[in-house]
């Protein structure tokens, strides 16, 4: 068995039993693929696909199993090359962070400008995240990160920690009847077009849990993840918007009227997540100090020997996280 074996079927099953596909991404040839899979499957005494004439159809249960071993073992490799890169050059790499755009534009400035400076050879990339619609969304390579505000399911694989507690506004028109109200009923929100989160969405289940408990039912006539469409359509007339205060705060050369619901609504969670089979490496450690106080490395490397997510949760109890 050769490592450059599992590659191979771990390029086949990413790229849904397309062999050439697999190939391609590997930059070698379909039929060296096509023999080493052979040649392995020969060597295990198993099939590992299924077969309808010379297309892969499927992947067998015993497979399934294998499959599962090779990306713990390829996940290994990575973790075995970070240990020697961080020997080698302490001061290089690469941190992809997976964020929305809200957190992004008003949280993550500062943090990135501190971590570009401080490592000039380390890769840094932001790349945009969505709701999850089911499970393995979130990035989880060998070195990213995802900062999120919204539902991240069940996942055995993943680390998440609670990063910082974030707080609802209201956006209206200027000349809306509620744009001189300083304090909104629930009644009065109900009682307009809503423009707010989709469900997935940490505060947007605040909202919905304050509406239901008053016997509300609110109006959602559009839902999205980012503030800034919603503030757009706001201003178009579409209704009132419900958003994170950074953004609803942010309406300098617009036509909205910004109003606090911190009297309605209470702080909702943000978390980052990572996978089990990251090897944090210190420039890692300092990022996630430089973005939420709280992360210290101490405090990581205690997290990294819990096993569950109810423990890591009573660990950060103790915490009083900041809020935005």
């Amino acid at each position: 068995m050769k490592l450059q074996q599992l590659k191979y079927l771990k390029a086949i099953q990413d790229n849904n039993l397309n062999v050439s596909a697999a190939s391609q991404s590997l930059f070698t040839t379909q039929p060296g693929v096509s023999k080493q899979v052979g040649l392995l499957e020969k060597e295990l005494g198993v099939r590992i696909f299924e077969r309808r004439g010379k297309n892969l159809s499927g992947i067998t249960p015993i497979g399934e199993k294998i499959l599962e071993q090779v990306g713990r073992m390829l996940a290994l490799e990575k973790k075995i090359k970070a240990l020697a890169n961080e020997y080698l050059d302490p001061k290089s790499g690469t941190l992809n962070i997976y964020t929305t755009h809200t957190i992004a534009r008003y949280l993550l400035p500062k943090s990135v400008s501190y971590f570009t400076k401080k490592y000039p050879n380390i890769n840094f990339h932001l790349h945009p995240t969505l709701p999850l619609q089911k499970k393995g969304i979130i990035s989880k390579g060998h070195s990213d990160f995802s900062i999120i505000a919204h539902d991240f399911g069940e996942d055995n694989d993943l680390i998440v920690v609670p990063a910082y507690l974030w707080t609802l506004g209201l956006v209206v028109p200027n000349g809306h009847p509620l744009a001189t109200v300083e304090k909104p009923s629930l009644k009065q929100l109900a009682d307009c077009p809503i423009l707010s989160y989709e469900p997935t969405s940490t505060g947007r289940k605040t909202q919905d849990d304050a509406f239901e408990l008053e016997k509300l039912k609110p109006n959602y006539v559009m839902t999205v993840m980012d503030a800034d469409l919603i503030k757009c359509y706001v201003e178009l007339g579409f209704g009132i918007g419900i958003i994170s205060t950074l953004a609803a705060r942010d309406i300098e050369h617009s036509q909205l009227t910004y109003i606090n619901l911190d009297h309605l609504f209470s702080p909702s969670k943000a978390w980052i997540c990572f996978s089990k089979d990251i090897l944090l490496q210190n420039y890692m450690y300092d990022f996630l100090t430089s973005f939420s106080p709280n992360l210290t490395k101490e405090l990581m490397e205690n997290v990294l020997t819990l096993n569950s997510r109810d423990k890591i949760e009573t660990l950060f109890s103790k915490f009083k996280l900041p809020i935005y």
